[in-house]
């Protein structure tokens, strides 16, 4: 039988007569509001634990104005023979797991947001940290709960409005929306800046459409989502969005009125059928506030269209900070110079190339990844406000040395660490290695060379990722 975390016993822990501590100690000597302090920093457990330890300790539970209740708490402990179990049979056990522990996790809110006793000073809960499964047969019992707890009392967020009123950061994983959950979520969430949604979806090839322009919402991330699209209608005070792996054709997400959206992170690889490259100038039409840009390729096809520089001068203007990330040695660099000509504000550069020996047998069966094909409009072309350009997984090859002149500022990194490559190169002795300088000589040999032609003022600094 699994050992489950003594958290279950909660209850009785509170219930238990407090005995006096052997000996003075200086902890116990401390005012209330610091030990209070100190309990609303620990995990539950221990909380549950030291409150028994002492009558001096006894009532500060129900002092507590901070809880924070994670249902990893409330999990069986991993043990060794547990790791060893095959992967079939922990997930057959999955569900069970997870109803016992979310009957606990129930039963010690009940016991938390219940009525104090009249010989309990009563303490007003300031912030509230739940963490949970969202399954069907406890979600609305906590929902009803919380909503009690703050002077309330059928969708969740419909049937217990105070419970998410006053809620800033929601995150949601593994949900399969109805089209008017989100909408009723960011009508019952007055206060949501956060939303975080990972492996969520409306169903099938569905499309989520935010209309919000009473939000208050702030920043947006999904993860592993299957929406078909994304379509942000009008979201005034939206600044961020980060989109990482997306399953319908590009682009995934459509802007409509985000008048202060400035950050922009997604990241992807990219199916050659269903998601065909396409023109940055098209797809950022409507978000000329734009200041940092975030593309990750993980080492597949570059999945946008180099264009005339001029057609992005007017979306590009207050660009300043762009991330070009997990580019396959095969796409080259060149075809970059594209936005650096189209930003003339850009301030730093950051590019991480992805050299990955371990991937090689997967990366000749994958698509084509040249596709993204660029000339500079001339070859003396070097920008006038890049400060900074990062790159990692650098090879000193003439090339890439010639792309890096164009800084005043550079960084050059060695590839990141990959357990998976090293032990290829240990089976492939005879492979040759990325070219990195190795040591301070190497280094400083790279720096003469960069510095042929270039200002005696550029500054190079060389190191490990």
């Amino acid at each position: 039988m699994p050992e489950y975390c003594h958290i279950k016993t909660f209850s009785s822990y509170l219930q238990c007569q407090a005995v006096d501590p052997l000996s003075d100690d200086r902890l116990s000597a401390l005012p209330d509001d610091c030990l209070i302090d100190i309990l609303q920093r620990l995990e539950l457990r221990n909380v549950a634990q030291t409150t028994i330890l002492a009558r001096r300790w006894s009532h500060l539970f129900w002092s507590m104005t901070r809880l924070k209740l994670d249902i990893t708490e409330f999990m069986p402990r991993k043990s060794a023979s547990s790791a060893r179990k095959k992967a079939a049979a922990l997930q057959a056990w999955a569900a069970v797991v997870q109803a016992r522990a979310m009957s606990r996790y129930t039963k010690v809110i009940r016991t938390l947001l219940a009525p104090r006793s009249a010989d309990l000073q009563q303490t007003t809960i300031r912030t509230m940290h739940l963490r949970f499964y969202p399954t069907a047969r406890y979600l609305l019992s906590i929902g009803r709960m919380v909503d009690d707890a703050v002077q309330s009392a059928r969708s969740l967020f419909q049937a217990c409005p105070n419970a998410f009123r006053l809620v800033t950061s929601l995150s949601l994983w593994a949900i399969r929306f109805r089209d008017s959950d989100i909408p009723n979520l960011l009508g019952s969430c007055h206060q949501l800046q956060h939303l975080h949604l990972r492996t969520c979806d409306n169903g099938r090839n569905s499309v989520l459409k935010i209309d919000a322009p009473h939000s208050q919402l702030r920043t947006l991330k999904m993860i592993f989502c299957s929406y078909r699209k994304v379509e942000l209608i009008h979201v005034p005070k939206l600044e961020c969005v980060d989109c990482d792996t997306w399953m319908g054709p590009n682009p995934p997400v459509y802007f409509g009125r985000v008048p202060l959206l400035h950050k922009i992170r997604f990241c992807s690889s990219s199916h050659k059928i269903i998601q065909l490259p396409f023109k940055l100038s098209n797809w950022l039409s409507t978000v000329p506030t734009l200041t940092a840009l975030h593309l990750d390729f993980q080492d597949e096809m570059v999945w946008i269209l180099p264009e005339e520089p001029k057609k992005l001068f007017p979306l590009f203007r207050n660009l300043s900070d762009v991330y070009l990330y997990s580019i396959s040695p095969d796409c080259g660099l060149d075809w970059t110079l594209f936005v650096l000509e189209g930003a003339p504000s850009i301030k730093r550069l950051y590019i991480t190339i992805s050299f990955h020996i371990c991937c090689e047998d997967d990366v000749k069966s994958k698509v084509d990844k040249t596709n993204a094909v660029w000339e500079a409009s001339s070859n003396s072309f070097k920008h006038k406000k890049l400060r900074l350009l990062d790159v990692g997984a650098f090879e000193a090859d003439e090339n890439m040395i010639k792309y890096i002149r164009l800084a005043i500022q550079i960084h050059l990194h060695d590839k990141e660490p990959c357990e998976d490559c090293d032990k290829t190169y240990l089976k492939m002795p005879s492979m040759s290695r990325t070219r990195f300088p190795n040591n301070e000589v190497e280094k400083d040999i790279l720096r003469e060379h960069l510095l042929e032609g270039s200002s005696s003022s550029v500054e190079i600094i060389i190191g490990e990722y």
